[in-house]
């Protein structure tokens, strides 16, 4: 049995907000920045990602119609242990002269797969239109106030003159997740940077769990950005630089980040698929991220930080599942249509005329198992996944989490750790079902019922900022295994 290709969502989702997040020894208590306007004219940028080089995007900012236009474009490429993530973006901002948004037209594509994200700004929200895979919603996205894009998050605090130590709170456009997000900017003050830049340190709380911290110059413009203590850092370069890393990233593709995020234990785990227990301690993991219990998994959090990871999959315990849970397990969500025809059909074709909800998932699981090659591209959408059987593990998770829903059994997709034999614990995605009264861990890319002890959660969800807790982890958990049996 084949095992675990790495988690790379999130960080991927991660460098995708490089593309466009970016705008255009402290001193004595510095008078408060005056307004400026935005820097008009060309910026290119690196991204970076653990030291390596891993993609560039270009910004340009003009007046238009009494205020401003935004454009971006950006390419990213990550490989990690085969497992690859590849977007692109190309997005149009137009905004007011406070940076308001007015209107913007987004297009992405990730691993192959278009989207197009339009949308104005109307006196009862911001109306948006998505289209993808040949499908078209519009949405309308309540606001209170002004809403700005992306780009403009590192610019505000100059445009409106903010002081050092004060906050601002943007609701920010999240393109990606189609909703709108309230971000805090705080202004940490004036820095000199090791080249003698002076230069405005700003931090937000873009993503949970994470800090991102900003360096931008007295007009402006973003020099540096770290996401994560420079996880992923986003660094201003000449335009030169930027065309030689366009050219020879077609060229190469390198194993970026294998080293830096597998959690590595000493002596290995001898034949982990046939593992029942697992306890594991865990130092790394932040105090303010939720420990996820159930399933078989127990978690606990010494007084020194620890966190100890108890997994028996086949011991369960029984636990109680709300009205409102199994509504919100059963039905369909943004990247699990659960409601659509194909997945219906096939849910009742592969379950059959089975009646017990464990054996229905035991079809499921072995269907998609089966049914769907495990490759190194993720399919945003399980309909992509159905029509051509192929995708890594959260592409597994999705569809079997859909199908299941469609066969009205509480399912939740979840992720984190997995043993991959001969190396260390990588990260992974999965699923659990509600059935014979508690929560069974299922793994639709191993085929495996129940799933064996060295998966190890962190987070449930499939959002994107369900998934942005992983990147706090990814680098910095250190384990040790007390029992494995």
């Amino acid at each position: 049995m084949r095992r675990a290709r790495p988690f790379a969502k999130t960080l991927c989702g991660l460098l995708i907000a490089a593309l466009t997040a970016f705008a255009v020894s402290a001193g004595a208590r510095p008078a408060p920045p005056a307004p400026v306007t935005p820097p008009l004219g060309d910026r290119w940028f690196g991204i970076f990602l653990g030291n390596e080089r891993t993609g560039f995007a270009r910004q340009n900012i003009a007046e238009k119609d009494g205020g401003f236009e935004i454009y971006g474009e950006g390419s990213v490429k990550m490989v990690v242990m085969g497992f690859s993530r590849e977007a692109s973006s190309r997005e149009r901002y137009r905004v007011g002269p406070d940076l308001a948004l007015r209107s913007f037209a987004v297009e992405q594509i990730i691993d192959g797969t278009p989207m197009g994200v339009t949308g104005e700004a109307t006196p009862k929200g911001i109306k948006v239109v998505v289209e993808s895979g040949g499908t078209r919603k519009e949405k309308l996205l309540a606001t209170k106030g002004p809403v700005y894009p992306p780009p403009a998050l590192n610019i505000l605090p100059l445009v409106k003159g903010t002081p050092k130590g004060k906050r601002l709170r943007v609701q920010l456009l999240d393109v990606e997740g189609v909703k709108l997000k309230t971000v805090t900017v705080t202004v940490v003050g004036f820095e000199t940077l090791p080249d003698g830049t002076r230069a405005l340190h700003l931090r937000n709380d873009l993503f949970p769990l994470v800090d991102n911290d900003i360096w931008v110059d007295a007009r402006g413009n973003t020099i540096r950005e770290s996401v994560r203590d420079g996880l992923v850092e986003t660094v201003a370069e000449n335009e030169e630089n930027a065309r030689q890393f366009i050219a020879s990233a077609a060229l190469s593709r390198r194993d970026l980040i294998l080293d830096f995020s597998l959690v590595r234990v000493e002596p290995p785990l001898a034949d982990p698929t046939r593992l029942t227990r697992l306890v594991l301690a865990a130092e790394g993991v932040p105090a303010a991220m939720p420990l996820i219990q159930g399933g078989g998994q127990g978690a606990r959090r010494n007084d020194d930080g620890t966190v100890v990871f108890t997994v028996e999959p086949g011991n369960s315990g029984a636990s109680l599942l709300s009205e409102g849970e199994r509504k919100r397990y059963t039905e369909p969500a943004d990247r699990l249509p659960a409601d659509h025809p194909a997945i219906m059909a096939r849910a009742r074709e592969a379950v059959g005329e089975e009646t017990a909800p464990r054996q229905q998932v035991e079809k499921l699981v072995r269907w998609v198992s089966a049914a769907v090659e495990d490759t190194v591209a993720d399919s945003p959408s399980p309909l992509d996944t159905l029509a051509s059987r192929r995708g890594n593990c959260q592409s597994h998770a999705r569809l079997y989490t859909s199908l299941a829903r469609a066969a009205a059994i509480p399912t939740r997709f979840v992720s984190g750790l997995v043993y991959l034999e001969g190396k260390g614990f990588l990260y992974h995605s999965w699923a659990e079902s509600f059935v014979e009264g508690g929560w069974l861990q299922v793994d639709p890319t191993f085929g495996q019922v129940p799933v064996d002890a060295t998966h190890v959660k962190l987070v449930e969800g499939e959002s994107p900022d369900d998934l942005a807790a992983i990147a706090g982890v990814v680098g910095k958990i250190k384990a040790r295994v007390i029992e494995a049996k």
